[in-house]
């Protein structure tokens, strides 16, 4: 016979992992879930948590370093000459002697980055005055000889010589800029004999011309020009207020300049000056005045104990 009233049941047994049991009944209306025991549940938020460690670490890892290019190699220079002469034409005694006489002298670079000894050797050869190349030397000493016959042609005693030198050499190799010294001298015919000096600087990074503004330090141009100004005042003997030789009303410091182991030379020539023929005119401004004034870094300019020397 059946029993009113009262509902089957039958319990059923889970094993869990830990070996423990939990006891589920059906037909009840609610289920009761297995217990997690505080050690799994400890465990497993362990896990996450290193889970979300690494990859957070993974993130912030410093980047694999990317290989550096090879530094260019250092710049170097090799003096070249060019020189010819002509001998037996000259008159009576001084036949033997040569009656003109050419000489070329100038530096030729090598090394550094791609391109830099290219462009710096151009603009050695165009200082030199001769830009087409070292080939058009000769050319020029073929003119200098023909110049010299057709003046003396007809003239009994035709014994006087004509000469010029033309060097150009490194006056300075700094970090930042290498500076060079151009002279020019010589005796070519009626004219007058000539003895000419120019300056012109140029970065060894880039070969590019430099200019004494890109040198100075920050906020130092009008501490330097003042100095300038002053130093260029004493040598022409001028008064604080007297008026400047220079083509511009107010000091301006020129295009023209030299770093030299006594110090930072400046030149005033033609379009400088109020008289275009007037003479060049030099300062130069020593390291003791104007080293804390200059880029430390492309200038490097000597120490006290060293003031004649880099």
């Amino acid at each position: 016979m059946l029993q009113r009233g009262r509902a089957r049941t039958r319990q059923v047994a889970f094993r869990m992992p830990t070996g423990s049991t939990a006891l589920h009944t059906e037909g009840d209306a609610t289920r009761q879930m297995p217990k997690r025991y505080p050690a799994v549940t400890a465990m497993r938020k362990l896990q996450l948590t290193l889970s979300a460690a690494a990859l957070v670490l993974s993130g912030c890892r410093a980047p694999e370093p990317r290989p550096q290019a090879p530094e260019p190699p250092a710049l170097v220079c090799e003096m070249r000459t060019f020189e010819t002469s002509q001998t037996g034409c000259g008159d009576h005694g001084s036949r033997a002697q040569a009656c003109i006489s050419f000489r070329a002298v100038w530096p030729e670079l090598n090394g550094g980055a791609s391109g830099v000894a290219a462009a710096m050797n151009a603009a050695i050869l165009t200082a030199l005055g001769s830009p087409s190349g070292a080939a058009s030397l000769a050319s020029y000493a073929g003119e200098l000889t023909d110049r010299w016959r057709v003046e003396h042609r007809g003239v009994v005693r035709a014994d006087s010589s004509w000469f010029e030198r033309r060097m150009v050499q490194v006056l300075a190799r700094r970090p930042g800029v290498w500076s060079f010294e151009v002279d020019r001298i010589g005796q070519t015919g009626e004219a007058l004999p000539f003895d000419e000096r120019t300056y012109f600087n140029l970065s060894p990074r880039t070969g590019a011309p430099v200019t004494i503004e890109s040198l100075l330090a920050p906020q130092s141009s009008t501490r330097f020009a003042a100095l300038a100004e002053a130093r260029l005042r004493s040598t022409l003997n001028l008064a604080p207020t007297a008026p400047l030789p220079l083509r511009t009303l107010n000091f301006t410091l020129p295009a023209q300049f030299a770093v030299a182991p006594s110090g930072v030379v400046l030149v005033w020539t033609g379009a400088d000056l109020s008289d275009r023929a007037s003479a060049r005119i030099e300062i130069t401004l020593p390291w003791s005045e104007v080293r804390d004034l200059v880029n430390q870094t492309a200038v490097l300019p000597p120490t006290p104990a060293a003031e004649q020397g880099f």
